[in-house]
């Protein structure tokens, strides 16, 4: 199976600039068997959707996933739902998969964690918290023992996330390691990704591979 594990949409995303049930489709098209849809999770979103009417950020995220997952099963693409989080006063995203649903409606606590704070629940809970793009422009790596990994492939083309030298960063704390396209635009299309022999239907397959290290990378 092919799994992209960083896509957004332009539901929720605002940098997003295709439609989840477009994205879908390019993605069937372009051989992918699965994707996670990432799209961005902090307070600029609450600030957005709450001028638009919508107080429950949370139900308006999920209703743009469920979009995207009910276009998935009717061409056969499996789509997960993930996260890309950012705290309060912080430019560093997170890659966040599994977390559930009574965590992440506490969003507004969230958001004013820190890495130390989340990974503590995201340990305790059992669910995976990556750093994405790292080695980006106004990015900061952290503590590497907050970190369950980091995204080593970004593929996104109009950024220099610099996944050389996240690579090397992975490689000398033994950091686990994950490829994403890091998707908002039809240019960035299966550019990222994992490989896996598992079949990968649910959020808990996907722990479990991510878990035990059973994929490879995708680097286009």
């Amino acid at each position: 199976m092919k799994i992209d594990l960083h896509v957004h949409t332009s539901e929720i995303s605002l940098c997003g600039k295709v439609r989840g049930c477009d994205a879908v489709k390019m993605y069937k098209d372009a051989g992918y068997d699965a994707i996670v849809i990432t799209n961005h999770f902090n307070s600029d979103g609450v600030y957005h959707f709450s001028h638009q009417g919508r107080q429950d950020y949370l139900e308006a995220y999920i209703e743009g996933y469920e979009l995207a997952r009910r276009a998935g099963c009717e061409i056969g693409l499996t789509v997960l739902l993930g996260y890309e989080l950012r705290f309060d006063g912080s430019n560093n995203d997170y890659l966040v998969y599994g977390m559930p649903y009574d965590v992440a409606s506490d969003y507004k606590r969230i958001f004013a964690m820190n890495p130390r704070e989340f990974s503590q629940i995201a340990n305790e809970r059992g669910f995976l918290f990556y750093q994405a793009h790292p080695f980006r422009n106004s990015m900061n790596i952290i503590k590497p023992s907050y970190l369950f990994g980091i995204e080593v492939y970004n593929g996104n083309p109009r950024h220099d996330s610099r996944n050389d030298i996240a690579q090397m960063w992975a490689d000398k704390f033994s950091l686990r390691q994950i490829s994403g396209s890091d998707f908002h635009q039809p240019e960035d299309i299966a550019i990222g990704g994992i490989q896996t022999e598992c079949d990968v239907s649910t959020l808990d397959d996907l722990i479990k591979i991510l878990k035990d290290g059973s994929y490879t990378l995708i680097k286009n």
